[in-house]
């Protein structure tokens, strides 16, 4: 016949009392979590409503996580992340507008896609991207005059290879990005790499070709911080 021991293994009153403990902690640190998400999210609301970002030293890192995880989350649901890229980039530019209004105009650069310009363009490729010749084919000469008159660097990039370089020969500590979908993710990655506040932009399509982008959105956005508005845009 076979014999059955009993083993009083992890059995007694202090293992009862190890195990109470242990349950009374799990609890406190789930209950602590709880207080601390609904704290992020009403800090996160609170911010975006005021547009002025309270406990940034907590929100930034959290942010990052939290858009991760949104991100993640809809490609296990298989759902196109560009429905979410326009809500996120505008939390992105709210969480950075207070940072991005602190720095100096001096320490700021612009960088505009080369598809925003016409196909008739004659303007040449040079080391530092683009240089417009403002012949009035396109929107981007009255849009490089506007932004260069307040004192902004301004570059027509054809890809994120420029950017680098630009970034790695200056000592700048914000940005302003133009782009497409793929584009903004590129700079989000730049700046990110290169300790640089980013503002983000999105154009209208992602076509390559003659590709448009509301530009009050860029002149407000580069008037943060200035004492002046940037010039106005009439179409």
């Amino acid at each position: 016949m076979p014999v059955t021991l009993h083993v009083p293994l992890l059995n007694g009153p202090f293992w009862d009392s190890v195990a109470l403990t242990l349950g009374h902690a799990a609890l406190l640190i789930l209950f602590i979590l709880l207080i601390f998400q609904i704290t992020i999210v009403a800090l996160f609301a609170l911010s975006i409503r005021k547009k002025h970002l309270y406990c940034s030293r907590l929100l930034r890192p959290t942010y990052l996580l939290l858009k991760r995880a949104v991100q993640v989350g809809y490609l296990m649901l298989e759902i196109d992340d560009t429905k979410i890229t326009k809500i996120l980039i505008q939390l992105e530019n709210d969480v950075n507008r207070d940072e991005f209004a602190m720095i100096p105009l001096e320490k700021r650069i612009v960088f505009l896609p080369h598809c925003l310009r016409s196909t008739n363009c004659q303007a040449n490729l040079t080391p530092f991207g683009i240089k417009c010749l403002e012949c009035g084919k396109c929107d981007l000469g009255m849009a490089t005059s506007a932004l260069m008159d307040a004192g902004y660097p301004v570059f027509i990039i054809p890809g994120s290879a420029y950017i680098k370089h630009l970034l790695k020969q200056s000592h700048l500590k914000a940005m302003i990005g133009v782009g497409c979908h793929i584009e903004i993710k590129q700079f989000q990655e730049l700046a990110r790499r290169n300790d640089v506040t980013a503002m983000i932009i999105e154009t209208k399509s992602d076509d390559c070709v003659e590709t448009t982008v509301v530009w009050e959105d860029v002149f407000e956005i580069a008037s943060i911080g200035l004492d002046k508005k940037i010039g106005e845009y009439h179409k």
